[in-house]
């Protein structure tokens, strides 16, 4: 019967990450250790991801806002519009979606997959496509934040 103590298998558990992390706890070098060398193709290898090719930077004088609107008989892939929302055109707003009982209240995780697709945001009003994954109208909420 082998019998471990605390003590032990964290000490086990110190002595196995520091063979595996080898130079990189030893050393406080800011620069990443070179990699190996490989025999996989360069197109393998890791790359540097791409610089953005547009970046819009803008000055929004909306003031910010969280909202929760909830719609009836909502089908996979209809775009739910949120008109008078205190928003300007192309000012940056997040939107999540979950499925609620049919009366709007009592948000759950149910079977359907809801998901937001696509958020645009023009003077005055919030448009998102919503994805259900579910073969029957459901009620939704949308939660905004702006």
């Amino acid at each position: 019967m082998i019998t471990r103590t605390l003590t032990g298998a964290l000490a086990t558990s110190a002595a196995v990450i520091a063979t595996l992390a080898g130079p990189a706890i030893a050393s406080a070098d800011s620069k990443p250790p070179a990699p190996p060398n490989s025999s996989a193709p360069a197109s393998h290898n890791a790359r540097k991801p791409p610089a953005p090719t547009m970046v819009r930077k803008s000055a929004v004088s909306a003031p910010s806002f969280s909202q929760i609107n909830c719609f009836g008989s909502v089908t996979d892939g209809a775009t739910l519009t949120w008109n008078g929302a205190p928003v300007s055109e192309q000012q940056p707003v997040v939107a999540s979606a979950v499925e609620a009982n049919a009366n709007g209240r009592g948000e759950f995780i149910g079977d359907a997959h809801v998901s937001i697709e696509g958020v645009a945001v023009v003077p005055s009003a919030v448009l998102v496509r919503v994805h259900t994954g579910w073969g029957a109208p459901l009620t939704i909420c949308v939660h905004y934040v702006g």
